[in-house]
């Protein structure tokens, strides 16, 4: 599903909020978060953490940089670390 999301966000249907530096989190400045779920019921158990970076073929391309749960901050410190910060 965070695949499908990824799509979604390149073609532009869809568009996620922009993070920042946070005590919590660290600096995700450059990075955007979408919510999901599988299950599709209630609230959004997921958190997807991406970036726009360039690219040879196309001016911009879409880069997961973590996905994970909501609770805990488990995407954002997962970012963090895939982002050596």
């Amino acid at each position: 599903m965070a695949l499908d999301m990824l799509v979604l966000v390149r073609d532009g249907r869809v568009a996620g909020v922009k993070l920042d530096s946070r005590v919590a989190t660290g600096d995700l400045g450059d990075c955007y978060e979408l919510y999901f779920d599988p299950d599709g019921s209630g609230k959004p158990r997921y958190r997807l953490v991406y970036r726009y970076t360039p690219d040879e073929v196309r001016a911009v391309a879409v880069e997961a940089v973590a996905v994970g749960r909501r609770a805990n901050l488990d995407a954002y410190r997962r970012a963090i670390a895939n982002l050596a910060r």
